[in-house]
């Protein structure tokens, strides 16, 4: 078997090292759009903040490709499928064979069509190559156009470097997509607190400079700065699909096995479409818990062996600083669309604060800051046990005061949400 995988990043490599565990005999070929191993994206910011070296953010050594008789080819784009002759282009022009074809090329950082946005000193923080131009600049004083988890690291990573920070943000919230807004005002507030200036539902109209980033106006104020740090979001990359025939919609469409809907194509990681692991919907969670998840049912697919993907969901950390939060599951927004008896419990001690997601007296989600974060395992447990909590209080009522060892998770969760 011919394996060939488009995308070296942390789902292509999951495929191709899980599948050579197995088959010492196929042939794998990752091809790359960029002239490094494997890396981390989530480092970069960490890196860029001088707390970790640039050799720390790679997950994979050239040896590591040799040695398992991966042939990584470096500089090679990707630009078309022909999926009859099952053969994939490069930008070179010259034609790859396949027997199985793996998409996990992710996805492009969306640049929104903001006047100016060309200039020299716009940067981003989603690939090392432009990670490495930001940490090479020297400026002073940046605007962050995003506040996603990225945007908050960026804009972390640039003031521990000395710059003057501003992070602007369209929607009402920071990181809008991970958390609702009284668990977000609060984490903007400590943001704040470390000297990073934010601005909500604030639109960015131009970005000001002849040549140079001079400054950024918005359609509330004109702030003077030398650097920008896009950080918009990931647009799926679809059109590769597109041009063998694959079905896409938001992303790239895959049943539970992670194949598309031409023979012997599958695709993973961010440029994916799948369900949510909680309701059942259509969803897209690019983080990299569900990158790996659906790469190894990829590989184990590939195998032969009989596996079913159990869905996609949300957990993510915000940590800056000293400020440590994190989220799980749907958030109350979220779940607006959706039909069912919702509940949502809080519980907040000084400056840790915990909000609870529950639908149909189970939990879907979950939103924690400080010392709350560190039982979210216990409560992502009861999400996926889809544990019933009218029936678990009732439990709790009929145990002995000085409690049972065999009720113990029951009795945590029970302290957690302050039953």
């Amino acid at each position: 078997m011919k394996l060939v995988i488009i995308g070296n990043g942390i789902a292509g490599n999951q495929v191709a090292f899980d599948v050579r565990k197995k088959d010492p005999k196929a042939r794998i070929v990752i091809l790359s759009a960029e002239d490094v191993p494997e890396y981390d994206p989530c480092s970069l910011p960490y890196y860029l903040g001088g707390e970790c070296l640039r050799a720390d953010v790679f997950r994979k050594r050239p040896e590591d490709y040799a040695d398992n008789r991966i042939e990584l080819r470096h500089d090679a784009r990707a630009v078309s499928i022909d999926p009859d002759k099952k053969q994939v282009a490069i930008h070179t022009g010259e034609q790859i064979g396949y027997d199985k074809l793996v998409l996990a090329h992710g996805g492009d950082l969306f640049v929104p069509p903001i006047p100016g946005i060309d200039n020299s000193g716009v940067f981003s923080c989603k690939q090392l190559t432009e990670t490495q131009k930001l940490a090479d600049h020297k400026g002073t004083g940046a605007v962050v156009i995003g506040s996603g988890a990225i945007g908050i690291e960026a804009a972390e990573a640039l003031k521990r470097k000395g710059y003057e920070v501003y992070v602007i943000e369209l929607m009402d919230w920071i990181l809008p997509s991970l958390f609702d807004e009284p668990t977000a005002k609060r984490l903007e507030k400590d943001l704040t607190g470390y000297g990073i200036h934010v601005f909500t539902h604030e639109k960015v109209m131009e970005v000001k400079g002849d040549g140079n980033v001079t400054g950024v106006v918005t359609d509330r104020r004109t702030l003077a700065c030398d650097t920008v740090v896009v950080a918009t979001g990931v647009v799926p990359g679809t059109a590769l699909a597109q041009t063998a025939g694959i079905e896409t919609g938001r992303g790239i469409q895959v049943n539970r096995q992670m194949q598309t809907s031409v023979p012997d194509i599958y695709a993973c990681g961010d440029c994916v479409e799948t369900i949510d692991a909680c309701t059942g919907e259509i969803a897209m969670f690019q983080l990299k818990h569900n990158a790996i998840e659906q790469a190894q049912v990829a590989a184990r697919h590939i195998l032969g062996e009989p596996v079913r993907y159990l869905g996609a969901y949300a957990f993510a950390r915000a940590h800056f600083f000293d400020t440590h939060a994190a989220t799980f599951g749907k958030t109350q927004r979220a779940l607006d669309c959706v039909f069912g008896d919702k509940r949502l419990v809080e519980r907040e001690d000084k400056n840790n604060y915990l909000r609870v997601v529950m639908l149909d007296n189970q939990i879907v989600g979950g939103q924690a800051i400080g010392t709350f974060a560190n039982d979210l395992g216990l409560l992502i447990g009861a999400m996926w046990r889809k544990d019933d909590f009218l029936d678990i209080a009732a439990k709790m009522r009929t145990l002995p005061r000085g409690g049972a060892a065999h009720a113990w998770p029951m009795v945590r969760l029970g302290r957690v949400l302050g039953m």
